[in-house]
């Protein structure tokens, strides 16, 4: 009897460590909505999370709803060519507080001072291929990546030493003009580094850049 009780008591702690393991580990929906505060009846754009490294197409201004791996705190960011958003502050997700709002207003009100000043990267997107190449060499030219912690320096030095391709660090947050420039550099790195040297180089490679899907990562 006081075997089958012992069985009984185990099976009830296991069934509670599961459950408790589980509720930490779920998957989150979370719900995106826009609040239009524009004369726009549709737009276009990108959502961006910064922690997650995802980014999601928006073509419209209905309610949708993205996977999170995790409650957690994150940052989420939109960018349009029609409508401007002001930098939203980092949100605690979780099971019941799991809705984003994403305020929109019209191209050119002034909502500097809702945002941080922000010096843009240098674009290299109208380089040639030997101009590329020459900064390249010259060690001029960075991965762009977006965190709370830069990648680590010797990772960094060994890859810039065998591929000429070192990373600027930035901030979490990130301005319409420097997205862009992040995404077009770090396109055209990948673009030049897989054209010279195959896919071997994305398994060596110490940080995600921003707006890439590497399979190192």
């Amino acid at each position: 009897m006081f075997k089958t009780y012992f069985m009984k008591t185990f099976i009830h702690i296991l069934i509670f460590v599961l459950s408790f393991s589980s509720a930490f580990s779920n998957p989150i929906m979370a719900t995106i909505i826009f609040e239009n505060n524009t004369d726009k009846t549709s737009i276009s754009g990108v959502l961006y999370i910064t922690e997650t490294n995802q980014s999601f197409t928006v073509n419209s201004l209905n309610k949708f709803t993205v996977e999170l791996p995790k409650k957690g705190l994150y940052h989420f960011e939109f960018y349009s060519e029609d409508v401007q958003s002001p930098k939203a502050s980092p949100m605690i997700i979780t099971e019941r507080k799991n809705t984003i709002k994403i305020r929109l207003e019209n191209k050119g009100e002034d909502i500097s001072s809702k945002q941080e000043k922000h010096f843009p990267l240098k674009d290299i997107s109208d380089f040639s291929p030997d101009q590329l190449q020459e900064a390249i060499v010259l060690g001029r030219i960075n991965f762009i990546v977006h965190g709370l912690i830069p990648p680590p320096h010797v990772a960094v030095k060994i890859f810039k030493s065998k591929y000429g391709v070192g990373f600027t660090s930035e901030n979490c947050v990130v301005d319409p003009i420097s997205f862009k420039i992040a995404m077009n550099t770090n396109k055209r790195i990948e673009a030049y580094l897989t054209s010279k040297y195959g896919s071997d180089w994305e398994n060596e490679i110490p940080a995600q850049p921003f707006g890439l899907q590497l399979g190192s990562f």
